[in-house]
């Protein structure tokens, strides 16, 4: 993250950029990020948190903590948001819903047809994810820590019925309570493959611009690096993206310079303004079929 954030001031005439971080698997991505962030004066609104020098991965001991965290979070106006963790379908069994007839999966109709997405901490991932099912989702019933299961919707939420935890998302929530978000970064496998969560988030934030990849990534550091690589995250990116990216051929820009930056077994994207831009494809709608 060696070039985010460049030369920003943090004067009283000019506020600061803040921002508010959830991590849900290794925190390293995400302490990096705040580390860099914090050393160009922006300022950390997190609640609970803001005060430490690392970013907590809510699992485990912090779970308790964490959800206290996302409850306030709720309530707070932050100008980024960055989430991230694990990221994927409701549930692993959700993809055999779209295997071929030979039994193979069919990665397009999964990424377009997949109703219900979210990211999740490694509780959800070890007893929800791997285990539960649609027809079969009791907690009881279920291996591993199931009551330190941490799940935020990315889509709409699941019904009742095939869903039984919590599926609420702060950043979501706090739309009814808070100025719309300059910028949101998700950083996980796959956070802008699926057709309904691209949906979900611009729906809820057709002013901002949200980053994130299009396919499976080793570790989150690569989407921190191809931001902070890019030529056009300076303070004027930082302090009001819409004023760049409004300005003609500069989403292309931004994509190439985003792309240049990834790591070429993977695909980075954004979404603004209800549109979405891939690495050398032409902009099509947030929640176009791909």
């Amino acid at each position: 993250m060696a070039e985010v954030g460049r030369n920003v001031p943090n004067t009283i005439a000019k506020a600061p950029i803040t921002f508010a971080m959830i991590e849900l698997a290794d925190s390293a991505d995400c302490n990096a990020r705040k580390s860099q962030w914090l050393s160009y004066g922006f300022k950390d609104v997190t609640p609970k948190f803001s005060a430490r020098s690392t970013v907590p991965s809510l699992n485990g001991a912090m779970v308790a903590q964490g959800r206290g965290m996302l409850k306030d979070m709720a309530s707070i106006a932050a100008d980024w948001y960055m989430v991230s963790g694990h990221h994927g379908a409701l549930y692993a069994s959700d993809y055999g819903r779209f295997n071929t007839p030979d039994g193979r999966m069919d990665q397009r109709r999964i990424t377009n047809e997949e109703e219900y997405c979210g990211f999740f901490n490694e509780a959800y991932h070890e007893s929800y994810w791997e285990h539960a099912a649609r027809d079969s989702h009791d907690a009881a019933a279920l291996p591993g820590t199931p009551a330190d299961s941490i799940y935020l919707r990315t889509t709409d939420a699941a019904p009742a019925d095939i869903a039984s935890h919590d599926q609420d998302n702060p950043v979501f929530d706090a739309t009814s309570a808070a100025p719309s978000p300059k910028g949101i970064i998700i950083s996980a496998c796959n956070t802008l493959a699926y057709r309904s969560a691209r949906k979900t988030w611009s729906g809820y934030f057709p002013q901002a611009v949200i980053i994130g990849p299009t396919g499976r990534i080793v570790t989150g550091t690569w989407v921190s690096n191809a931001i902070a690589s890019a030529q056009m995250t300076n303070e004027s990116f930082w302090r009001d993206p819409q004023s760049v990216l409004d300005q003609a051929g500069m989403c292309e820009q931004l994509e190439e310079q985003l792309t240049a930056n990834f790591p070429k077994s993977s695909k980075i994207g954004f979404i603004y303004k209800t549109m979405l831009y891939l690495p050398g494809k032409p902009s099509v709608p947030a929640d176009s079929d791909l």
